[in-house]
């Protein structure tokens, strides 16, 4: 019976707990939501030891500083730092809401950090609000939470002149001059003129000012004098004096006596009228975002509605062990936020088949790792298992030398499945910008057309699509460019001069089955002295280029490289390198792996081309502190396409925390 108590109370307390997690906050219609999870990053370093590192004193530092306090411990601030913080947005066609949640702990210390509290803060019962100075941003809080809201109204909105319209908005152009056809135009004076065109802003015409016309005697009166314009170069006792008025100069005028009108540039007066009535319909739009983004922050605190945990693909997205997570709905909403500009082509399916997106941060005692994923839809997700239904050439592995090796990048897809499912999709994604409902069978066609004149068989026996690219080390060499000398007179001659250049020592092959067409191109180039051959090492013949290109094809495999003396120890079988076991299992199990390893790279940069010698130590200390960093792509599981960057920790710091921290201060040093 105890046990079942205890049980129903942990159960209790867990249920509470969760139920008090601002998650519940926000809506399900949520954008983008980023977590920070305080309880899994003070696992890694209490808040003492965060108070005494270096990122710590700084924050509290600056924060005394700005705030004319004394903060000791960022407990001081009131957060709750073992709980969940969070970021989300929302967007919608004429407001964007920027929006934060932070737990608190004492309510009164975060209150602390405000100054002049009393004409800021107004209070309703628990709540508090405070509109900041810039009236885009409102924070409201309580005992347990605060949240931050800011909103940016959406330009493309009031381009609208029926929405505008409706919120008493106008936008404003500024015209440079008036017509001299427009005689009522030209009689009007200082007065502001509104239109509603689309995407334009509406600006004051300039007055047109008054020339006055001395009258002439009927003797004296000819064609000539009826119509007086001021040429460049040129003064007349009739034309008026030149106004400057910055980029607003206009270089010509034009006097009439028949009319007494002339078009001239807008005076000082005039244009700073302008500039009122602009900020005028500013204030209205910073005043209107002020009222929305006020709603919508009462609706967070006293609101019920759905919540962000009612979304499956956003709960799925969880990982109770992740520091950090960042969901994005979906690479179609984010099209379509970002390209407001294309108009009916920004609503297109462009990212369609595409889901949410997703990026978390690990860190533990022996690496840290920022998984990523995207949703696929189902067609999407069975396309890129045929594409990806391939491993890297085994053969490759011999010429890893792991101990040598600063990087390599390593990548493998099936050459035939990925032209048989191209056309599929190229159309899904490019379809919607040509009309898929009206163009369906020509765009079909095109597929067709598309399969037809490629031989995927055939080319898939060229090249497979397994490919392997190293960095085995870092050598200066004299380097011959061309530059010009002048003369006195100008005149440019040619000249070849050398210079020191740190270059890659580089290695890249893919495998082919069948070499027929790589043969007649190797056999063009050399009949075109493009090419030279020496015991089957072939050299490509560009005196432009900065390094010497080598290539050969042995076993099955094309070489790439610059070093000759790597090409010849292939060539005659005498090549030796080691590759680790780790090494070995990220090249064959991934379809994409990467690695740098940075303490292969120390020594190996001239001081000169990193710039002072104190810089240079510094920059050599830091990559000898480095693990190695790992990028891989991991199988397809169901709909979910994913990737993984890690680094390693090196031996002395107790977790990657830490160590961040440590690599931090180092390079601030």
């Amino acid at each position: 019976m105890k046990k079942l108590l205890l049980a129903l109370s942990l159960l209790f307390l867990s249920s509470l707990t969760y139920a008090q997690d601002l998650v519940k906050k926000i809506p399900a219609n949520a954008f983008t939501v980023a977590t920070i999870k305080g309880d899994n990053v003070f696992k890694l370093m209490f808040v003492k030891d965060f108070n005494e590192s270096f990122v710590g004193k700084k924050l509290l530092t600056e924060t005394s500083k700005s705030l004319d306090k004394n903060f000791t411990s960022v407990e001081d601030f009131g957060i709750n730092l073992e709980k969940n913080m969070y970021y989300f947005n929302q967007l919608s066609d004429s407001i964007t809401y920027n929006c934060f949640l932070i737990p608190l702990k004492d309510a009164s210390r975060f209150e602390n950090l405000i100054t002049d509290k009393e004409k800021k803060i107004k209070v309703d019962g628990e709540i508090r609000t405070m509109i900041l100075p810039d009236s885009t941003s409102v924070i409201k809080w309580n005992n347990n939470m605060m949240y931050f809201v800011t909103g940016s109204i959406n330009s493309s909105f009031f381009a609208d002149s029926v929405k505008s319209a409706r919120y008493g908005i106008k936008d404003i152009r500024y015209q440079d001059e008036i017509s001299m056809a427009d005689s009522t135009m030209a009689a009007t004076d200082s007065t502001y003129v509104t239109t509603e065109a689309p995407m334009v802003e509406e600006v004051i015409a300039p007055p047109v000012l008054k020339e006055k016309v001395q009258k002439k005697t009927a003797k004296k009166s000819t064609a000539k004098n009826k119509s007086v314009k001021r040429k460049k170069g040129v003064k007349s006792k009739k034309a008026p004096k030149k106004v400057k008025h910055n980029e607003y100069d206009s270089a010509e005028y034009a006097v009439t006596d028949s009319v007494g009108m002339a078009s001239l540039p807008a005076t000082d007066d005039q244009y700073d009228q302008y500039q009122q009535e602009r900020a005028e319909q500013e204030a209205k739009k910073k005043q209107l975002a002020l009222e929305w983004i006020t709603v919508q922050a009462n609706q967070i605190f006293n609101g019920n509605y759905e919540s962000i945990e009612s979304n499956k693909s956003y709960a799925a997205s969880l990982d109770k062990n992740a520091i950090a997570e960042v969901w994005v709905s979906s690479l179609q909403d984010v099209y379509n936020s970002l390209s407001p500009a294309f108009g009916s082509y920004g609503k297109a399916g462009v990212m369609k088949g595409y889901g949410s997106l997703t990026a978390k941060l690990f860190m533990d005692k022996k690496s840290f790792r920022i998984s990523t994923g995207l949703e696929l839809a189902k067609e999407q997700a069975d396309s890129y298992k045929k594409i990806m239904n391939r491993k890297l050439n085994k053969k490759f592995l011999k010429y890893v030398d792991s101990e040598k090796a600063i990087g390599f990048m390593g990548y493998a897809i099936d050459t035939k499945a990925y032209l048989e499912e191209l056309p599929k999709l190229m159309q899904q994604t490019y379809g919607s910008f040509l009309g898929t409902n009206k163009m369906d069978e020509e765009i079909a066609l095109g597929s067709e057309l598309f399969s037809l004149l490629l031989d995927e068989e055939a080319v898939s026996k060229v090249v497979k699509g397994d490919a392997l690219f190293i960095i085995n080390g870092l050598n200066s060499r004299d380097v011959s460019y061309t530059t010009y000398d002048y003369d006195e007179d100008y005149n440019q001659t040619e000249v070849t001069k050398t210079k020191k250049e740190t270059l890659p020592d580089f290695l890249f092959m893919f495998s082919s089955e069948d070499q027929r067409l790589m043969n007649k191109l190797i056999k063009y180039g050399i009949n075109k002295n493009k090419v030279s051959v020496s015991n089957n090492i072939y050299k490509i013949e560009e005196k432009k280029s900065p390094i010497d290109i080598y290539f050969m094809i042995k076993d099955g495999i094309v070489f790439f490289g610059n070093s000759l003396t790597e090409m010849q120890s292939i060539n005659d079988n005498s090549f030796r390198a080691s590759i680790s076991n780790t090494h070995k299992a990220l090249l064959t199990k991934n379809n994409f792996s990467f690695l740098f390893n940075a303490k292969n790279l120390v020594g190996k940069v001239p001081n000169e081309e990193i710039g002072v010698e104190e810089t240079a130590k510094k920059f050599n200390e830091t990559l000898g502190k480095m693990g190695n960093v790992y990028m891989k792509s991991n199988p397809i599981k169901g709909n979910l396409v994913s990737a993984d960057i890690s680094a390693e920790i090196p031996n002395g710091h107790e977790n990657a925390l830490r160590y961040l921290f440590t690599l931090i201060e180092n390079a601030a040093k």
